[in-house]
């Protein structure tokens, strides 16, 4: 298979780079190939920020273009004799154009296209190894793979809750928010700066990831007649 990192460019805190949703992307695409013998492609930069899209200097807007201009990949790299496709995708505001994108494409031809967004598969993890609930934006889960991966680009003196950490609430929206930690529940799924904990983290996601698209592959391997569009 073909795996295909997507993210985007936007602030994740003080502690992490702007370039995480990607990174994290590529990592997790990295470990994968090496798991189930797939190639990976460059990565997808650029995505579509919009809560924090004034930290954001380069992101699409509207969505359809974001849209056109990742079908377009999809499409070539199928032409160019790709048929399986893995899209790990890690930024939200990227998960409905792709949706969209990959309903057509599978109509269309006969390839066969995974999505995975990591952060919520990764979600059952961090209570048994944290001891806290799931985070969110820039929080544990995130903090967690880029410590493992790339420990010299977190930097956790200049992490402060007090200031980075913000609940976003359906009665008053702030764009952009006070803080770019963004948590579903107060106090609840902060950074972790852990190595050892990010390290079981990390292994137990990839380890359910090479399971879980290893059977999708061995299913497909089923399919009488082959994929049909």
């Amino acid at each position: 298979p073909l795996f295909l990192p997507a993210g985007t460019i936007e602030a994740h805190g003080r502690h992490l780079p702007v370039g995480t949703d990607t990174i994290c992307a590529e990592k997790i695409a990295e470990e994968l190939s090496i798991n189930l013998q797939g190639a990976v492609a460059p990565s997808i930069e650029y995505g579509i920020t919009s809560t924090l899209a004034q930290t954001s200097p380069a992101s699409f807007f509207p969505e359809e273009l974001y849209e056109k201009f990742f079908e377009q990949i999809v499409e070539n790299f199928y032409n160019h004799g790709f048929k399986t496709i893995v899209i790990i995708n890690g930024h939200s505001g990227n998960r409905d154009p792709i949706k969209r994108l990959v309903k057509r494409c599978v109509r269309q031809h006969p390839i066969a296209i995974s999505v995975i967004n990591w952060w919520l598969l990764s979600e059952k993890y961090v209570e048994p190894i944290f001891n806290t609930r799931p985070g969110g934006h820039a929080a544990v889960e995130e903090t967690a793979l880029m410590l493992h991966f790339c420990p010299t680009m977190v930097d956790p003196d200049n992490y402060s809750p007090s200031s980075d950490d913000y609940v976003p609430e359906d009665g008053i929206w702030l764009y952009p928010p006070p803080g770019e930690v963004l948590l579903s529940q107060k106090g609840q799924g902060q950074p972790v700066f852990d190595c050892g904990k990010s390290a079981d983290f990390v292994k137990a996601l990839i380890e359910e990831l090479t399971d879980r698209i290893q059977h999708w592959l061995n299913t497909i391997k089923r399919l009488q007649g082959g994929l049909r569009p």
